[in-house]
């Protein structure tokens, strides 16, 4: 079994490598400028304007902003979190890009409206931290997933995405493969938003003889979860065992290949220990220090 640290580092790793290609839709430009990706690679678009390889992308940063808070208590508390996420993005020191549920959820959090009803699958993909805490049951920390999620992101397809996934790690750190986890989470019927159909067109490309840029670009490449929910399962289920393949080739087909990164990172992590992994995705990581502190902090 992997510690739990490896599924906060996974997920990071897959953030971080997706930063260079990160919202180039054009996948022909990706490959012109980056070639067959193999390390981390400074921005070539302005949306991360002064980050640099092995840097998070705005995704990234405000998963360390959620580790930081569970850190100083050893515990998840929203509020808390909802208070240093507020903080961060108003802090004039901040270099993140500011998405658009990030300024709906600043604006709301100023006027005491609701959160953002963003259905952009990053907000589920922070989830990482929570891990680490030790939890009365399944149950609680499928809540605390859910409750990080829809204070930015409060579409019901995308706080339904985090408790998907959160299922599937815990299926995977408990011995499941893959491939077994994903289909054991998608039989449960509770669900209104994350549609079936979505997991079979995953299956589907998965066991196609087109390449995954493809297969990702059909699906769609957007952040809508709708989109990027059967592209993150596609290469799960192509690449069960080689996340190295699988964080690569998310990359390459660009789009919003940040926040795939991460849940994929997340759900490798769980499986197969980071150390195995390709050895300057953990040694170039510019937040591992930070990351590294904060852990043996919690634990």
């Amino acid at each position: 079994m992997t510690a739990p640290s490896d599924i906060v580092l996974g997920s990071l790793i897959g953030d971080a490598l997706a930063l260079g290609p990160h919202w180039i839709y054009d996948q022909s430009v990706i490959r012109h400028k980056l070639g067959h990706l193999t390390s981390y690679h400074p921005p070539i678009t302005t949306y991360h304007a002064g980050k640099s390889a092995g840097d998070l992308t705005h995704y990234g940063d405000q998963t360390l902003v959620l580790l930081r808070s569970i850190a100083e208590t050893g515990g998840f508390d929203l509020v808390r979190f909802a208070n240093a996420w507020q903080a961060f993005w108003e802090d004039p020191a901040t270099h993140s890009y500011r998405d658009g549920a990030t300024k709906t959820t600043l604006a709301h959090l100023r006027s005491g409206a609701t959160a953002s009803t963003s259905d952009e699958i990053a907000g589920a993909a922070r989830i990482g931290p929570l891990f680490l805490l030790n939890w009365k049951n399944d149950d609680a920390l499928i809540a605390a997933a859910r409750a990080q999620t829809a204070f930015t992101h409060g579409e019901v397809s995308t706080v339904e995405a985090a408790e998907f996934f959160t299922r599937v790690v815990l299926a995977v750190r408990r011995g499941n493969d893959i491939r077994s986890a994903l289909e054991k989470t998608m039989k449960l019927d509770d669900r209104e938003g994350l549609l079936g159909d979505w997991f079979d067109n995953a299956i589907e490309s998965a066991a196609s003889t087109e390449s995954d840029a493809a297969e990702l670009n059909r699906h769609g490449l957007t952040c809508h979860t709708e989109d990027a929910f059967p592209g993150i399962c596609h290469l799960l289920l192509r690449h069960p065992r080689d996340p190295a393949t699988a964080l690569v080739e998310n990359a390459l087909a660009g789009g919003d290949s940040a926040a795939r990164g991460m849940m994929l990172g997340l759900v490798y992590g769980a499986g197969i220990p980071v150390s195995t992994w390709p050895a300057s995705w953990l040694d170039d990581l510019h937040a591992r220090a930070e990351v590294t502190e904060l852990i043996e902090k919690i634990s």
